[in-house]
């Protein structure tokens, strides 16, 4: 018996025990339970199913004992022996528990930290002022819009410079709609003080932050739309008046005819005539206002070809130098370059040449001088139209407004007539739809030159463009 005995020891000896085993594989499971409990923080962003499976993986490795040491329960030959892994199992929870613990909560402060940034990223972006402020008006946040728009003492937190900068209506309606709560909104139209009477429009709505209201206020600067809005009442008003001028002078002549106040055929037929001209001059503003409706509504589209500048530089002179020979005006093509070739739309830009000759033969003094050039660019691979006057010149405050619809410089209404919108259709054909470039030189008293440039291969301008946008 003593022998059988001492040769199961031997036997035992020999192969490895559950305690051995429970030595070998319990500490790595309880390392294991701290990198699945942070990925379970990370998921859940620190709720409570994050804790339940850091503590089910704590669990797992306390259980692995009892899988491993099936003699747990009761007492064997080596006691000893068998409580050192269940001490051991233990020790593992308790490092694995808090290293979770540890864990997941810097896991769930950097995701915080990132979302943090990532908003204000977003709010410092907007074109419009944020600001993020209390019951009592203190700045809790702002964007870089706000600082812009308010001052940069209106980005501190914790002051009221913000609110401050803002008319006294808007904290007002903070206070409002933080007393009422629930989803209240109010928009506001006013002015910023200290800042040119800039027109603003501000909308304040109420945020729910952890242990108070606040109140998120958005100003938007709204010049560029007032702006919009005055020149189209501004349109209307003038091509009203434009529409009503050749209107009356229609109305009066046709009223003689039909009354038979007009006694012999000349005057009839002086009559006839100047109903004529008016009716052309009524079509031609409307033909106008079409065609500039057209292109900058997008509808109009240039039919692109080869012209050659230099040819249809001289077809223009040509059609022009009847009026220049009844004023006595030197018209001329002065220079055409034999590479002066773009692709471009012939028709629109024989207008626009068109347009700027008969602009030059009205505003220059019997016995002057207008020339045309057709040059190349080779830099800015453009083709390059000029035509020079010595005629009155263009005052220097008027250079900005020249190509505006409807406008025309003072003192100049009495010395020819017009409708205003040559020279804004011209910009919208070369600008809007050919890419191109159209400007203005001109001195009192001596003379102006327009000029306007196209590029020569459209193709690339487009892909350029495309790559841009």
């Amino acid at each position: 018996m003593p022998l059988e005995r001492n040769q199961e020891r031997n036997r035992g000896a020999s192969t490895p025990t559950a305690a051995a085993k429970a030595r070998v594989f319990l500490p790595w499971i309880g390392l294991l339970s701290v990198p699945v409990a942070a990925v379970a923080a990370m998921l859940a962003e620190g709720s409570a199913a994050a804790w339940m499976i850091g503590a089910g993986c704590a669990a797992l490795a306390y259980c692995a004992t009892a899988f491993c040491m099936p003699s747990m329960g009761g007492a064997s030959e080596d006691d000893e022996d068998d409580e050192r892994p269940a001490v051991a199992a233990k020790a593992a929870v308790g490092q694995g528990g808090s290293l979770a613990a540890a864990a997941a909560k810097d896991v769930l402060l950097r995701a915080i930290e990132v979302r943090s940034t990532e908003r204000t990223a977003i709010l410092d972006a907007l074109a419009d002022g944020v600001i993020l402020v209390d019951l009592h008006g203190e700045t809790r946040f702002a964007n870089k819009a706000a600082g812009a728009m308010l001052g940069e003492n209106a980005t501190v937190a914790g002051t009221r410079d913000a609110i401050g900068a803002l008319p006294p209506q808007v904290l007002r309606a903070v206070q409002a709609v933080v007393e009422a709560g629930g989803t209240e909104r109010r928009r506001l139209e006013a002015e910023l003080r200290d800042h040119g009477s800039t027109p603003v429009v501000i909308h304040v709505g109420v945020v729910r932050g952890h242990s108070e209201s606040l109140a998120a206020i958005m100003v938007r600067d709204v010049r560029s739309e007032r702006e919009a809005d005055r020149m189209k009442s501004e349109f209307v008003a003038k091509a009203s008046h434009e529409l009503r001028t050749p209107l009356a002078s229609l109305r009066a002549y046709a009223e003689l005819l039909a009354d038979g106040e007009v006694g012999d055929d000349a005057q009839r037929r002086e009559f006839a005539g100047i109903i004529l001209s008016e009716t052309n001059r009524l079509g031609a503003l409307v033909d106008r206002m079409l065609d500039i409706g057209r292109i900058e509504s997008g509808m109009a589209r240039a039919t692109l070809e080869s012209v050659d500048f230099g040819e249809l530089g001289r077809q223009c002179v040509e059609e022009q130098q009847g009026e220049a020979n009844r004023r006595m005006i030197a018209l001329k093509l002065s220079r055409a370059e034999r590479a002066a070739v773009a692709q471009a739309d012939r028709p629109l830009m024989k207008q626009v040449i068109l347009n700027l000759l008969s602009n030059a033969l009205k505003y220059t003094p019997d016995g002057g001088e207008v020339s045309l050039e057709i040059d190349t660019d080779n830099l800015a691979r453009a083709v390059v139209v000029s035509v020079k006057d010595n005629g009155l010149g263009i005052p220097e405050h008027a250079l900005p407004r020249l190509f505006g619809k409807f406008y025309r410089v003072e003192n100049h209404e009495r010395i020819a007539k017009g409708t205003g919108l040559g020279l804004n259709l011209c910009r919208n054909i070369v600008e809007a739809m050919h890419g191109g470039q159209i400007g203005v030189d001109s001195k009192v008293g001596v003379g102006s030159r327009f000029w306007f440039a196209i590029p020569m291969d459209q193709s690339a301008r487009d892909q350029t463009a495309r790559k841009a946008a």
